[in-house]
């Protein structure tokens, strides 16, 4: 990636998301997004496979952002993965996962059944109702219109995600669960990391 004086924001599995799923950030001066995707029909800055990142150069990413894209690895490439996520990152950067919560997600379909409408979003195909099984094993309108991208092939509790950073390298891992899905931070370092300027925390308080 070529250096622009910027922080890289590196946006992996980005699909067809707009900045409006990033936070906040200064774009023009202080941030730049990268997005990295293996399908090219989604048009990203760089076509790579987010098991790998081999384009993407070590220590080279201020803050890695994945959102639902764990999800579709199979269960022995997660390792793989959440390990070059940790390489690509510097001393100072952190990532932050989004991934379905298997435990919110199975208590769901427990109690209304598989095939319930659970909520209704707005999508790239137009509104959509969510039913378990799509949470379970992914969007089954993209997966029936031939995207195989979007199947889901493993899945995370909070317990094991945080296990899973954790055994990547992460100094320091928050997971949290909230309404069928997982939110967290991983940081590389803890000390300076550029984590605490972004979020506004502190580490006593993390």
């Amino acid at each position: 990636m070529e250096s622009t004086g910027l922080k890289t924001l590196l946006h992996v599995g980005c699909g067809l998301q707009s900045k409006e799923v990033l936070p906040a950030l200064d774009f023009e001066n202080e941030w730049r997004e990268v997005r990295v995707d293996i399908d090219p029909a989604v048009k990203p800055d760089v076509i790579d496979d987010i098991r790998t990142l081999s384009t993407i150069p070590d220590s080279s990413v201020h803050y890695l952002f994945s959102k639902h894209n764990l999800e579709h690895l199979e269960f022995h490439e997660v390792p793989v993965c959440l390990a070059n996520f940790y390489r690509v990152l510097d001393d100072t950067g952190f990532a932050v996962i989004r991934t379905p919560d298997l435990e919110g997600i199975c208590r769901a379909v427990l109690e209304h059944g598989p095939e319930k409408t659970l909520y209704s979003t707005e999508t790239h195909d137009g509104m959509k109702d969510i039913m378990g099984l799509d949470m379970l094993f992914g969007a089954s309108w993209a997966i029936g219109h031939g995207n195989s991208f979007m199947a889901h092939r493993t899945a995370f509790t909070t317990n094991t995600l945080t296990a899973k950073l954790e055994a990547a390298g992460f100094e320091k891992v928050a997971i949290s669960a909230s309404r069928g899905e997982l939110r967290g931070f991983a940081l590389k370092k803890s000390a300076n990391n550029a984590y605490w300027k972004v979020s506004g925390k502190t580490p006593e308080a993390a």
